[in-house]
């Protein structure tokens, strides 16, 4: 079995060498082969809010990109949709039924175009459950306790959720989809409670030797009492929601204990890429979090009877984030997320062979409130060269030429954390220098290197200048 596995896998992707252990990104021009045996689309921290009067959608937080997700997922032809928690910003019923409208909007009935049922995954978050609490805003509103209560969705779980959605709720739930075992643990309930559902179905559903992975969704990532009890279960895939974390980040998507647990990136109107500690990947601070790009991202989810296949995907201009992630099934060791593994495999980011920075004398604002400064601005190219890795950041060296003073930038590229053709500036990444802060000296040269997630560093461009450019 294993050596067939082996060889449909190899064959398929025509990565043979690689071997069946790792998750690595899909090849130049690979595409998902067709009828996968179960499709689904993955959300999380859609935090739609109410107006400041709490009677409607608040002007900056419409359900729009909602609806954009779940569009995609129906033009994927998807069999559910999982949705990780924070749905409702601030606890109010409103704000669950925002999502219930979106819902039918594109899925009337909880049906497809074809007319196939579309299975509803989800599960609450913080946010769902305790967002009354945050910043007193439902107490603000609604001052006194008695009509409170009738805004704020904890009140009866129950009864709101059986209305809202027309299913039962269930503080742990169990659902099969096309054969496929899904287990959700709503926000507050112990993970304990989890592991004891998972036990009570494995013999029946097979959950120890099947063949086929099955899925645990929570709003946040679990504890490792939790994972040790999960131990014998080596088909067990995890998804979790509240970092807000990026996709396009290899370094904080996936966690391994004893099955890999894959992080959801949020889908929030105002845009959300947030970013984890980035400094280990240049030699400075990364600057310009703003033209990274404020995404709305979310996966679209393809299983294989040996392989799963995640599309990272933006919903706010749309476009891909990358390659996608392939991940062979059942064979965890070693580790299939380890870091040289996935460096080997995704390479460098590289520019293409005419690709050429720009530097000009410019100013520049460095406060808001403060004078500008004279400043070299510098234009970075989009460094796609290379489709298997795409570009992060870029290293920045300004060396005076004949001298040792050098002063080193990093900075995010530009839309790295939008769709492939929708990088802000078409991919430009522009940096500025105050001139008083440059190397002393009458020329100046400046290297730029891309570099990918991984901190895989490319080759570098560079161009002579004068500091009086």
């Amino acid at each position: 079995m294993a050596q067939s596995r082996r060889s449909f896998l190899g064959g398929l992707l025509g990565l043979a060498g690689f071997g069946p252990r790792l998750i690595f990104a899909a090849p130049p021009g690979w595409s998902p082969p067709k009828n996968p045996k179960l499709v689904f689309g993955v959300v999380s921290d859609t935090h739609l809010r109410t107006s400041y009067d709490g009677k409607g959608h608040g002007k900056y937080w419409p359900d729009k990109y909602f609806v954009a997700a779940l569009k995609y997922f129906r033009d994927q032809n998807v069999d559910a949709v999982v949705h990780c928690g924070d749905m409702a910003h601030r606890g109010q019923i409103l704000e669950l039924e925002f999502h219930a409208r979106a819902w039918n909007k594109v899925f009337p009935k909880n049906l497809a175009p074809d007319g196939h049922k579309v299975e509803k995954l989800f599960v609450t978050g913080n946010h769902d459950v305790e967002g009354g609490t945050y910043g007193g805003f439902v107490e603000k509103i609604y001052p006194n306790p008695v009509e409170r209560a009738k805004h704020v969705l904890v009140t009866d779980m129950a009864a709101n959720w059986r209305r809202i959605w027309g299913e039962p709720y269930e503080p742990i739930w169990h659902k099969c989809v096309k054969g496929y075992h899904f287990f959700g643990r709503h926000y507050g309930v112990d993970e304990a409670e989890l592991s004891k559902l998972v036990a009570s179905k494995r013999e029946a559903f097979g959950l120890l030797n099947g063949t086929e992975p099955f899925f645990l969704l929570s709003h946040r990532r679990s504890h490792a009492a939790f994972h040790g009890a999960m131990k014998p279960y080596r088909k067990a895939v995890a998804f979790f929601g509240h970092w807000h974390r990026t996709a396009v980040n290899w370094n904080v998507i996936y966690f391994w204990s004893s099955f890999p647990s894959i992080q959801v990136p949020s889908c929030e109107p105002r845009g959300s890429g947030a970013f984890s500690d980035d400094a280990y990947i240049s030699k400075s601070p990364l600057e310009g979090k703003e033209a990274a790009g404020k995404c709305r991202q979310g996966y679209v989810v393809r299983v294989y009877h040996d392989m799963m296949v995640i599309q990272r995907r933006e919903f706010g201009e749309g476009g891909s984030l990358g390659q996608d992630w392939i991940m062979p099934l059942g064979e965890y060791a070693p580790h299939p997320l380890s870091k040289e593994s996935l460096k080997k495999r995704v390479g460098e980011p590289q520019f293409k062979n005419d690709a050429k920075v720009e530097v000009a004398s410019s100013t520049f604002t460095p406060e808001a409130g403060k004078p500008a400064v004279p400043a070299l601005k510098i234009d970075i190219p989009l460094a796609d060269g290379n489709p298997d890795s795409r570009v992060y950041a870029y290293d920045v060296v300004v060396a005076a030429k004949g001298g040792s003073e050098k002063i080193f930038k990093s900075v995010y590229a530009a839309g790295c954390n939008m769709g492939v053709g929708h990088e802000t500036n078409h991919g430009v990444t522009t940096l500025f220098i105050p001139k008083a802060k440059l190397p002393k000296g009458g020329s100046l040269t400046i290297a730029v290197r891309p570099l990918s997630s991984l901190g895989t560093k490319g080759r570098a461009i560079a161009k002579e200048v004068t500091s009086e450019e």
